[in-house]
């Protein structure tokens, strides 16, 4: 998949308009979380959560292997409600659509989840897993979700 400059027009329009509505309180919630891992590896994660209680989640990565196959990438809660990436605490999981990076290394993924999914009280962090030696491996980047002020 190679990522196209419009995508970032995209990203930013739906940001702006969230934003917009959030002001006026019509909009969703919004969430973020800056995730950064070994090496290059840095990204962006975007959670919406609307008042209807569905949530759209936007995530970008970039410094992966080039053309590496797919991540396997979630929310990560925890019962305590103090989930937390340096810890790696958190053991309920929100999937998330797999990520899969393009010939330079950035990965883009799109999620769509129903209200029936309620997003987890407390701490969350976003974690997107190595797909060596297993599907779902070890944490190689990670970002804590805060709330968009």
């Amino acid at each position: 998949m190679k990522v196209k400059p419009w995508t970032w027009g995209v990203f930013l329009g739906i940001a702006t308009v969230a934003a917009l509505a959030q002001m006026q309180g019509q909009g969703p919630q919004i969430r973020y979380a800056e995730l950064s891992g070994s090496g290059n590896l840095k990204g962006t994660a975007v959670i919406l959560t609307w008042p209807s209680g569905d949530h759209e989640v936007f995530l970008r990565l970039e410094g992966l292997r080039p053309s590496s196959g797919v991540y396997v990438n979630h929310i990560h809660s925890n019962a305590a409600g103090n989930a937390r990436c340096q810890a790696q605490n958190g053991d309920k999981l929100i999937g998330l659509a797999n990520l899969q990076p393009d010939d330079k290394g950035v990965a883009l993924a799109y999620t769509r989840l129903p209200a029936s999914v309620k997003y987890p009280e407390g701490e969350t962090y976003v974690n997107v897993h190595a797909n060596t030696p297993n599907p779902v491996g070890a944490s190689i980047a990670c970002g804590q979700v805060e709330e968009a002020k």
